[in-house]
């Protein structure tokens, strides 16, 4: 099937009630964990990596956006359900364009700390260049905080102001847009405090498509009523990695790899292979979020109102 624009998925998300979700990869496993989840439960779904993951100053060996952009595209023509393809929070203005040209048909230009104008003028030209070539563009407004599991502790943040919201948008056109009110990045062992006020406000002034980062930090209950404010893109990535860890960790705690094969081990893709079991736990995982986002079964009724 053709690869759907992410625009188009998050309008229909608006109209019918429910969420799609981003469902940030780190392989290809894990990206074809969530499409396998996405083909099970019927569900659009937006598939994409992360650009501060894939220019990460910790990486030892340099990775490509070229490579990620392909994989990604590929997989997602070849899906049997509605799926756009995400280059997300890349803090690199260069990055985009390379994204755009990578096979990504959306972006998302992000780097804490820059000037707010600033931010304006580069998302502007990044927005005038995608609607040429038939890309989307996601942006957020305000920041959310960040979550360290080591320490337990949540730092900085800023919730997304109504005004500077609108100006926002008015000023860049971007198509989506997300929004900080009390959600967390890399939030895993509490839930985070949701402001629904706020949120009101937001999808009362605002028309285009929001957006909910920091997904794996929110209670089922705040996720339903996000939604039923208007949420229509939830964003998912530190609970697939905690599921890839868990079930590789119990994998060498039930077997002695050192006296199996390590092509059964790695590769093979059978029940003993242990980037399959991460790829289903991940499919697993996945499929819990469509259910409770409600886009579940959604896809042929996308495809017919298309």
């Amino acid at each position: 099937m053709a690869v759907a624009s992410m625009k188009s998925l998050l309008c229909h998300a608006q109209q019918h009630g429910y969420a799609v979700g981003y469902f940030e990869a780190f392989n290809m496993d894990s990206m074809l964990g969530v499409l396998d989840a996405a083909e099970r439960k019927n569900s659009p779904v937006i598939i994409g990596f992360g650009g501060q993951f894939i220019s990460s100053s910790n990486k030892k060996a340099k990775d490509s956006v070229y490579c990620y952009g392909a994989l990604a595209r590929e997989a997602a023509k070849r899906a049997d359900v509605p799926a756009a393809v995400l280059l997300n929070e890349a803090d690199q203005e260069s990055m985009i364009y390379e994204g755009m040209n990578a096979g990504f048909n959306a972006v998302m230009y992000q780097k804490a700390g820059e000037d707010f104008h600033e931010t304006i003028r580069i998302t502007k030209e990044i927005c005038r260049v995608a609607n040429m070539h038939g890309i989307d563009v996601e942006s957020e407004v305000g920041e959310l905080p960040s979550a360290n599991i080591s320490t337990g502790k949540v730092s900085g943040g800023k919730n997304t102001e109504v005004r500077l919201a609108k100006y926002f948008v008015d000023q860049t056109g971007v198509d989506a847009l997300a929004v900080a009110i009390g959600n967390v990045h890399l939030l895993e062992n509490k839930k985070a405090s949701v402001d629904y006020e706020l949120l009101s406000q937001l999808r009362d002034t605002l028309s285009i498509p929001l957006v909910l980062h920091g997904g794996t930090g929110m209670s089922e209950e705040d996720l339903h009523k996000a939604i039923s404010l208007g949420i229509s893109k939830i964003n998912i990535g530190t609970a697939l990695k905690r599921a890839y860890i868990d079930v590789v960790g119990e994998f060498y705690k039930k077997r002695n790899v050192d006296k199996i094969d390590p092509h059964v081990t790695i590769g093979w893709g059978g029940s003993e292979d242990m980037i399959a079991c991460g790829r289903e736990a991940i499919a697993r995982k996945t499929e819990d979020f469509i259910e409770l986002f409600g886009s579940a079964g959604q896809s042929d009724k996308f495809w017919k109102e298309q």
